[in-house]
C-alpha cells in the first residue's frame, strides 16, 4: 500500500505543476503511468525463482564425486519457493555434452545430489554445472544457477593433489558445443557512459575496465587527448581494472590513451549522441537515499519521463519528472525499504523507451552467525575429528535451520570466492566474469563500497526485462511451475505431422529391472484441440514407458512427440574463468596468496609407429601369416594376457564420443523427426561427421571424408563385404551404446590384419564400436501407434561415506572431502555436533558452512 500511495502522490505533484502552468493532462501523462502500473501487477503475478548451490570441493579429480545441495528460492524475498517441485542439475564436460543429470524433488526450497566423474571417454578440463527449474526458462537461459568446476587428471602418484593437469581447453578430438571463447588485444578498454550513453556538450561520468587478452584485469593509467593531442584529462584504475573519471565530449574526435608496463595504447573514445538525457545516480553518500542527478542538452525539447527503481523483480520506487530546462535536476530517492542486493533505475519516455539505466547495490548487514570450533588445532592421521557449530541470528539468539557443511583436506586446495551470500545477492542479479565476488563483502568501508558501485557501472546485464514487465515487449509463459514429474505431448499424423485432437492416449509404466514386480502405473488421457496431452506423476528412477493411441477403440499409427527438449544450450566460457589460484601452497607461506596462474595441460602423446607395427604383427600371427613375421632369436618378448574388459575399458577411454542409443533415438523422435529403423540416419543424427555416400546404387556412411569401422561387441573384422555391412543388420532396438574412436591403434587392433597400418589410416577415418544387449534382453519392437520410452523420475540420492577408523584398520587415505553433510540440523540452542575421521596426512583443515532460513537470511561460514 505505501507503493501505491507513493505513486499517487508523484502523479499529483505532476498534475499540479501542469495545471500552475497552464497545461492540461495530456495522453503521455497517461502512457507513462500505464507503464508503471502494468510493472506493478506483472511483479506481483509472476515471481521469479533463483538457484544456488553449495559444493563440497573446490576442484576434483577423474574418479572423483561431486557432492552438492541446492538452495531454490523466490527472488523477492529469498524464500523457500513453493512454485516449482523439480529441479534440473546437470554435469556438462568442457566440450558442452551433458554426460550426467539429476532430477531432484524440491522440499521445503531444498534437495541435494552428486555426480560421479567417471563415464568413459572422461576429458579433463573446465566442467560446468548447471542448475534450473523449467519455470526459470520462460526468463531466459542467462537467468539459470552456472558454475566452473575444475576437474584434473587422475595423479600418477596416488594422493599427490600438488599434481593439478588437466588437457588445456581446444585440444583433444572429443565434440565441442560449445562457442570458442573470445580472445581480446593484448590490452582492452572498455567504456561505460554512466546511464549508457554520452550527451553533446554535456559531462558524463565514464567508467571503464582495462583487462588483458583473456579477461584479467590489469592496474593502469592513461589519459583522453583531442585532434591537437592535448590533454583533456587523465584516469587510473581503482580495484581490479576498473575506475571512473569525468568527461564532456563535443563534436571533435578523440582518444584515449592506455599507459601499461612502459607502452601506450590507443582507443577511440566513444562518439556522443546529438540529443538526450544523462544520468548520475549517487549511492554512496547518504546512507538512507540515492540522489539523482537528471540533465538534457539545449537541442533535446522539454519531456515528461518516468522512473522506475526494481529489485528482486519488484518495483521500489517511482517518479514522474517533467524536464523543461537544460539545468541540473536533483533530487533524492529513500533506499531504506530497498532490499539487500541489485537495484536498478531506469529512466523512459511515453513511447516506452529506456533513455537511460543504471544499477546500483544495496547491502544491509543482516546475515546469521556461524562459528565453528575444535577440541583441538591439529589432528594425527585416522584421528577422530569432533566440531561443533553454532548458528545465531543478529541479536544473538539461536537459530535452528539447517545448513549443508563440507570440511576438506585444504592442502593444494584451489580457491574458491563464491558463496551463497555472493551468488544470491550478486552474481545472480548481474551477467559477466567477476574475479572475487567475495571481496565486495569483506567489509562495508568506502573503499569496497565504491569498487562495488564501479561493478554495477561496468555490468549491463539485468535480471529482470522491464519492457516485458512494462508490457512493451510480450512475455510468453511457456513453462508453468512443475508439481512432480510432468510429461508433455503431442499426438500428430505420421507423414504431415497435423495434430490430431480427441484421440485416446494410454500410458504404462514400468519400473525397469522390476517389470515383474506389482507396482506399475496405467493411464488414459485425451488429446486436446491441439493434439496435446500431459500428466503428473511422482516417481523415483527411470522407468519404462509405452504410450499407444487410439480413436474410437482403434489403434491409429500416429505419431507421438514428446515435450522434453528443453535443456538450454551450453554456455560459452570466458578466458577468465579458465584459471585456478592455489589457496595455500604450504603452510609456510600460508598467508602469501598464490597468484593465478594458468592450468599445465596436457599434450596428447605422438603416436607411437612400433606399437602400431607390433599391433599389426601380432593380428597376422592370430590369422596364421607367421611367414610375413621376421623373428630376432636374440631377443624374447613377453606380455601380460590383456582382459577383454581390459580392452573394452581401453577402446572406451580412448574414444572421443559416446552416445546411449535409445536416449539418443528419442531425443531425434521428440524433434519431429523420423529416421525409421536406418542405423545411417541415426548416426547422421547423433554425430554430423557423418555423411552419406554412394557406390553401385549401394549406401555406405563417410566420417570426416573416409570410411568407418564398424565393430560389433568388439569382435574383430575382416575386409569383406558381408562383414562390413553386418551393422546394417542390426535393429536398433538392439543396440545398447555407440562409442566413436578415431585412435589408430584401435583401428588397427580391430581392422583386418591384412591391411597395413599406412593404408588403415587412408582407408578408415574412425572406428564405431556397437555394443548391444544381451539377446535376451533385447526390447521388442513398438507396434502400430504405440512408442516405447522412457521416463525419468526422481534421482535417487547417495549418501556420503565417511570411514569409521574406531572400527576399521586404517589405511591409505587420500579423501579430498572428509566430511559432507547436506542437511545438518542445529539443536533449539542453535548448536549442531559433528565427528568424522581424518585421512592419511591432513594438518589443515577448510571448512564451508551454508544456509538460509525460511525468512530468507543468509548465513555462510568461510
Amino acid at each position: 500500500m505505501e507503493t501505491h500511495r507513493r505513486v499517487i502522490c508523484y502523479i499529483f505533484l505532476l498534475l499540479f505543476c501542469l495545471k500552475a502552468s497552464g497545461q492540461e493532462p495530456d495522453s503521455v501523462l497517461n502512457k507513462l503511468t500505464q507503464f508503471i502500473r502494468a510493472t506493478d501487477q506483472f511483479s506481483q503475478y509472476i515471481p521469479h525463482e533463483k538457484v544456488y548451490l553449495h559444493f563440497d570441493n573446490t576442484s576434483y579429480y577423474q574418479g572423483d564425486n561431486i557432492w552438492f545441495t541446492c538452495y531454490v528460492v523466490t527472488s523477492e524475498l529469498h524464500q523457500a519457493t513453493e512454485l516449482s517441485k523439480t529441479l534440473y542439475v546437470e554435469l556438462l564436460n568442457p566440450g558442452g555434452e551433458i554426460v550426467d543429470k539429476r532430477v531432484l524433488k524440491i522440499e521445503n526450497g531444498r534437495c541435494h545430489g552428486d555426480f560421479t566423474l567417471g563415464q568413459l571417454p572422461f576429458y579433463s578440463g573446465f566442467y560446468e554445472v548447471r542448475a534450473y527449474t523449467k519455470y526459470m526458462l520462460n526468463f531466459g537461459e542467462d537467468i539459470i544457477f552456472s558454475r566452473l568446476l575444475p576437474v584434473f587428471n587422475k595423479p600418477k602418484e596416488e594422493g599427490n593433489f600438488e599434481e593439478k593437469n588437466m588437457l588445456k581447453y581446444g585440444y583433444g578430438k572429443y565434440p565441442k558445443k560449445r562457442e570458442k571463447p573470445q580472445k581480446d588485444k593484448k590490452v582492452t578498454l572498455k567504456l561505460y557512459p554512466e546511464g549508457g550513453n554520452l550527451i553533446h556538450g554535456i559531462t558524463s561520468r565514464i567508467a571503464f575496465e582495462i583487462t588483458d587478452a583473456f579477461g584479467n584485469p590489469l592496474e593502469a593509467s592513461g589519459k583522453i587527448i583531442n585532434e591537437d593531442k592535448e590533454d583533456i584529462s587523465t584516469f587510473s584504475t581503482f580495484h581490479d581494472g576498473r575506475g571512473f573519471f569525468d568527461y564532456t565530449p563535443d563534436e571533435s574526435k578523440r582518444k584515449a590513451i592506455v599507459d601499461y608496463n612502459g607502452k601506450q595504447y590507443q582507443f577511440d573514445m566513444p562518439k556522443p549522441l546529438p540529443q538526450g538525457f544523462t544520468f548520475h545516480v549517487d549511492n554512496l553518500s547518504y546512507p538512507d537515499s540515492i540522489e539523482i542527478s537528471l540533465q538534457k542538452n539545449k537541442y533535446t525539447p522539454a519531456e515528461k519521463l518516468g522512473l522506475v527503481f526494481i529489485s528482486r523483480g519488484q518495483l521500489h520506487g517511482y517518479s514522474l519528472i517533467n524536464v523543461i530546462h537544460n539545468e541540473t535536476i536533483r533530487f533524492k530517492v529513500d533506499k531504506t525499504n530497498f532490499p539487500p542486493g541489485v537495484a536498478q533505475a531506469i529512466l523512459f519516455n511515453s513511447d516506452g523507451e529506456i533513455l537511460c539505466d543504471r544499477l546500483l547495490f544495496n547491502n544491509k548487514d543482516n546475515q546469521l552467525n556461524i562459528q565453528s570450533k575444535t577440541s583441538k588445532e591439529t589432528y594425527e592421521p585416522y584421528e577422530a575429528v569432533d566440531m561443533e557449530f553454532t548458528l545465531t541470528d543478529r541479536e544473538a539468539n539461536p537459530v535452528q535451520t539447517p545448513f549443508s557443511l563440507s570440511v576438506r583436506d585444504g592442502m593444494n586446495e584451489v580457491e574458491w570466492n563464491h558463496t551463497i551470500l555472493t551468488d544470491l545477492l550478486l552474481m545472480s542479479e548481474i551477467k559477466g566474469y567477476v574475479r572475487n565476488p567475495s571481496y565486495y563483502f569483506e567489509a562495508d568501508d568506502s573503499t569496497h563500497r565504491s569498487a562495488l558501485d564501479l561493478l554495477m557501472m561496468v555490468q549491463g546485464w539485468h535480471r529482470y526485462s522491464w519492457k516485458q514487465m512494462a508490457g512493451i515487449e510480450p512475455f510468453d509463459l511457456k513453462y508453468r511451475p512443475e508439481q512432480g514429474i510432468e510429461m508433455h505431448g503431442q499426438v500428430v499424423s505420421f507423414v504431415r505431422k497435423i495434430p490430431k485432437p480427441n484421440v485416446t492416449v494410454s500410458s504404462f509404466l514400468l519400473k525397469r529391472g522390476e517389470e515383474e514386480k506389482p507396482g506399475n502405473a496405467f493411464d488414459v488421457f485425451v488429446t486436446d484441440s491441439l493434439g496435446r496431452f500431459a500428466f503428473r506423476t511422482d516417481i523415483t528412477g527411470k522407468w519404462n514407458m509405452i504410450l499407444a493411441v487410439s480413436e474410437k477403440g482403434k489403434k491409429k499409427d500416429h505419431r507421438i512427440i514428446l515435450d522434453r527438449l528443453f535443456t538450454p544450450e551450453p554456455k560459452r566460457y570466458r578466458y577468465a574463468e579458465m584459471q585456478v589460484s592455489i589457496a595455500d601452497r604450504a603452510e609456510e607461506d600460508k598467508e602469501e596468496k598464490a597468484e593465478p596462474e594458468e592450468v599445465p595441460d596436457i599434450q596428447e602423446p605422438e603416436e607411437d609407429i612400433n606399437a602400431l607395427l607390433t599391433s599389426y604383427e601380432d593380428s597376422l600371427a592370430k590369422a596364421g601369416n607367421k611367414e610375413k613375421i621376421l623373428r630376432l632369436d636374440e631377443v624374447t618378448v613377453t606380455a601380460k594376457k590383456r582382459s577383454r574388459e581390459k580392452d573394452i575399458y581401453n577402446n572406451r577411454s580412448k574414444s572421443i564420443a559416446y552416445y546411449d542409443v535409445q536416449s539418443e533415438w528419442d531425443d531425434i523422435t521428440d524433434q519431429g523427426k523420423y529416421i525409421g529403423k536406418d542405423i545411417h540416419e541415426l548416426m547422421i543424427n547423433m554425430n554430423n561427421n557423418f555423411r552419406k555416400a554412394f557406390s553401385r546404387q549401394d549406401e555406405y556412411l563417410q566420417y570426416k571424408g573416409r570410411m568407418p569401422l564398424f565393430v560389433i561387441n568388439y569382435e574383430p573384422t575382416v575386409a569383406t563385404e558381408m562383414d562390413y555391412n553386418k551393422y546394417k543388420l542390426i535393429r536398433l532396438e538392439a543396440i545398447k551404446s555407440i562409442y566413436i574412436n578415431e585412435d589408430i591403434s584401435t583401428m588397427c587392433k580391430y581392422a583386418d590384419p591384412r591391411i597395413s597400418p599406412l593404408e588403415i589410416d587412408k582407408i578408415y577415418g574412425c572406428v564405431v564400436f556397437v555394443e548391444t544387449y544381451p539377446e535376451d534382453k533385447i526390447p521388442t519392437d513398438a507396434g502400430k501407434g504405440v512408442r516405447k520410452t522412457w521416463l525419468e523420475g526422481y534421482s535417487q540420492v547417495k549418501e556420503f561415506y565417511s570411514p569409521d577408523y574406531s572400527e576399521l584398520p586404517p589405511e591409505p587415505d587420500y579423501r579430498r572431502t572428509l566430511y559432507w553433510n547436506p542437511s545438518v540440523t542445529p539443536d533449539e540452542k542453535g548448536k549442531a555436533s559433528i565427528r568424522f575421521y581424518n585421512n592419511s596426512k591432513c594438518r589443515k583443515f577448510k571448512v564451508s558452512a551454508e544456509t538460509i532460513t525460511a525468512d530468507g537470511i543468509i548465513g555462510v561460514y568461510k
